[in-house]
């Protein structure tokens, strides 16, 4: 059940990270509506782009957290 709602948030725009460790995992306004949405992971400068079932684990190992991004804010959709 909680895999569904971080998915869900993911594809409403929310931002899940660790501004300590700047760790991020959120999907671009780019891949709002597509059939498989490609979704960013930030961590150390890089930028990866992963799947929803990477992004799901990585939220859940690096136990993320909804967070605001410093350059986005607290949503890519906004």
């Amino acid at each position: 059940m909680l895999k569904k709602t971080t998915e869900s948030k993911l594809l409403a725009g929310y931002i899940y990270g660790d501004n300590v460790t700047k760790e991020y995992v959120y999907l671009p306004g780019s891949e709002v509506d597509t059939e498989e949405p490609i979704l960013v992971y930030e961590d150390n400068g890089g930028r990866d782009d992963i799947g929803m079932e990477r992004a799901l684990e990585i939220i859940e190992k690096r136990s993320l957290k909804s967070t605001t991004h410093p350059v986005f804010g607290k949503n890519t959709m906004g």
